[in-house]
């Protein structure tokens, strides 16, 4: 059974807001599981957001992303290093939670740009580090999920091939795909082509609409990805992902520039049961 989740930031203002206060609105709007954020780090209260996922009985996902002083891709010896031990630590703290992935961008600081004739150079370093890491995950029994996003907030990889070749690099089964429809709609000329490309590598799966609104208010195709999901027997979360707030730092980060919902929870709830329909029952 596929499990239906929320990322937390679709009701909070700053990165540094408290997660733990939103998930009674992510239980009570038809949600049974949450992905939080450590983007300002792994030292959370893990007892607190234990007893919080306990008591609303939700699971629990972890994403994240690198900060510039902690990159794994750089020539500086010093922040791979840093990169590396940081990495190792949000992976501490995702297994404590007792989430089954690390995901989001733990290979690269997001919308960061090399020069373009250093690409290359910045992809096998990440690989090397990320191969390092991926033992400690595989330790811990979880996986790290790299998410494929678009050409506008990474260079690292775009489309699905990409990220398999990206994933030949690393050589480690404890490292896999994370897909998103807003990102495969704009990269990939097929979506149900690109998840079964991805097959049994894929172990998290983000949906938002071609508009990055919530899940049933754009163009993307859910019948075609139901199929192909299905076709690669796919059982991992299945969570929405929508920053919708043009007046707060989470929304403005992602350049969202108008309101993308009006009512939160009313809305949140109704894409729940679209997604319950379209991907999971």
């Amino acid at each position: 059974m596929r499990t239906l989740g929320i990322e937390i930031f679709y009701w909070i203002e700053n990165w540094s807001g408290d997660q733990v206060a939103y998930f009674s609105r992510a239980r009570a709007t038809g949600f049974d599981a949450v992905e939080i954020s450590l983007v300002t780090g792994p030292d959370i209260d893990i007892a607190s957001y234990r007893a919080e996922l306990e008591r609303f009985d939700l699971q629990v996902y972890c994403s994240m992303g690198l900060p510039e002083d902690k990159d794994i891709t750089s020539p500086d010896a010093t922040l791979r290093k840093a990169g590396v031990e940081y990495l190792k630590r949000c992976l501490a703290t995702a297994a404590q939670l007792g989430s089954p992935i690390l995901g989001g961008l733990p290979y690269a600081p997001w919308l960061y740009f090399p020069d373009p004739a250093a690409m290359p150079g910045h992809r096998e370093r990440a690989a090397e580090a990320i191969r390092e890491v991926a033992d400690v995950a595989a330790d811990l029994g979880i996986f790290i999920t790299l998410e494929i996003i678009n050409r506008f907030e990474t260079f690292m990889f775009n489309t699905v091939a990409e990220g398999l070749q990206f994933l030949q690099s690393v050589d480690h089964p404890a490292v896999r795909l994370q897909l998103d429809t807003y990102h495969l709609n704009m990269e990939e000329s097929h979506l149900g082509d690109a998840i079964r490309e991805a097959g049994d590598q894929l172990a998290h799966f983000h949906v938002a609409a071609s508009n990055r609104k919530l899940p049933g208010q754009g163009h993307i195709p859910w019948a075609e990805i139901r199929q192909a999901l299905d076709e690669i027997d796919y059982q991992g979360g299945i969570v929405i992902e929508c920053f919708p707030n043009p007046n707060a730092e989470t929304g403005r980060t992602v350049n969202t520039w108008r309101p993308l919902v009006s009512d939160y929870d009313v809305e949140a709830m109704a894409a729940a049961q679209y997604m319950r329909q379209a991907l999971i029952e």
